[in-house]
């Protein structure tokens, strides 16, 4: 059996099925590890990301176009210093994940809270539906440990007004106002009947925005809401105006931890890559080393001609190879006799010299002679081979 019939595949093809292999392995642990993470992100959240209505994303492109500029952190210790930070909690955020989105940050701090509760439509997952409003529950449970507020709504065609002197541009309102109510609250932005719909948190610089309509996707469809909503982020920073930080891990959600993450993220993640090192210089030290695979050889193969070969090689252990030229003699004189249909009545030497008279180049004595003195498998190897050549010349 050849070498190539060895194995089906080349050594490339084996190659390429091990790399496609390792890439969808690698591939199926990190969807498996980040794959709750990403269905979070393609939902309807009220992220920066988010098209729907109640996303944040036209408020992006909003301080892009207008020369401001807009990061997305996820990680409070790694955000810019400066900057309006702006928080979108979800409806399940907790009062305790807002006070670690804000962190350290020294700039102002913008919490948009929200206000409904929509789903995708079915059948056409680039729309939503507005189902109903958040609970007022809800809204106390995200802030009461930071502000005693008693959420409510105000009725559609009411207008705003700026209570404490901030600069801005009036919000056009379409439908209920969401607004609250705290004790240590500064209203900034209240409705007709004092409820804030913009406060600040005491002297601090935190600011809470009751209604996300006044700065979502379906608030900025109106230019009016549009200038008012980059005059009122100027107003809140003064000293950088037009720099945006928008927090990413409230919208979606932190999420459960498990142990493929782990072994993707610092610090375990530079031992995840020794490891795929390590085996990677192993598999090629294997390959190096050991080579393709060797079949192991028949005991008796096929074919006349292995099976001289195994009679040979059991007359050489026998030691009797050199006893071979007699007989192989005594072949030829037999066959001669009937190829050329001599009378069976010549035997022995009058058989040889009626083979020896027929006139050939190779003499038979000579050569007959030759193969039965023959001491050594080179001299019976030579004798043969002038046996073979009479043989041929007598057509025998």
């Amino acid at each position: 059996m050849t070498q190539s019939s060895a194995s089906p595949f080349r050594t490339r093809t084996v190659l390429i099925l091990v790399a496609a292999g390792f890439i969808l392995a690698l591939g199926f642990l990190l969807v498996s590890a980040y794959g709750d993470r990403f269905d979070r992100q393609r939902g309807n959240s009220p992220s920066p990301s988010s098209r729907f209505a109640t996303g944040f994303y036209g408020l992006t492109k909003l301080v892009e176009l207008s020369g401001g500029t807009v990061s997305l952190s996820s990680d409070p210790e790694e955000r810019p210093e400066s900057g309006v930070l702006i928080l979108t909690p979800n409806i399940g955020t907790k009062s305790d994940e807002i006070r670690q989105a804000i962190g350290a940050h020294e700039g102002p701090v913008l919490v948009i809270l929200p206000k409904w509760v929509a789903a995708p439509i079915q059948g056409r997952p680039n729309r939503e539906q507005r189902l109903t409003t958040v609970s007022p529950e809800r809204l106390v449970a995200m802030l009461g440990q930071t502000v005693n507020i008693a959420p409510h709504t105000e009725k559609a065609g009411t207008r705003l007004r700026y209570s404490s002197g901030l600069p801005g541009s009036p919000f056009r309102i379409d439908g209920e106002i969401q607004a609250i109510e705290s004790d240590k609250l500064v209203p900034l932005i209240v409705a007709p009947d004092g409820a804030s719909v913009l406060s600040q948190v005491g002297a601090s610089g935190t600011y809470i925005l009751a209604d996300p309509d006044l700065l979502n996707n379906h608030g900025l469809a109106h230019r009016q809401n549009a200038r008012a909503a980059m005059a009122l982020l100027a107003a809140l920073d003064p000293d950088t105006p037009g720099t945006v930080i928008f927090d990413t891990m409230l919208p979606y959600g932190s999420g459960g931890r498990n142990l493929l993450q782990l072994a993707f993220e610092p610090p375990f993640a530079g031992v995840s890559i020794a490891l795929l090192i390590a085996a990677l210089l192993a598999g090629i030290a294997t390959l190096v080393r050991f080579g393709p695979v060797r079949r192991e050889q028949r005991a008796v193969p096929f074919g006349k001609a292995a099976l001289i070969e195994n009679i040979v090689s059991l007359a050489r252990r026998a030691r009797r190879t050199r006893e071979g030229g007699s007989a192989y003699a005594d072949a030829i004189r037999d066959w001669a006799a009937r190829r050329l249909a001599l009378p069976r009545t010549l035997q022995g030497e009058a058989l040889d010299a009626q083979l020896d008279a027929i006139p050939t180049t190779t003499s038979y004595t000579a050569a007959t002679e030759r193969a039965r003195a023959a001491t050594t498998e080179t001299e019976l190897l030579h004798a043969a081979q002038a046996l073979d050549d009479w043989r041929k010349e007598v057509k025998a």
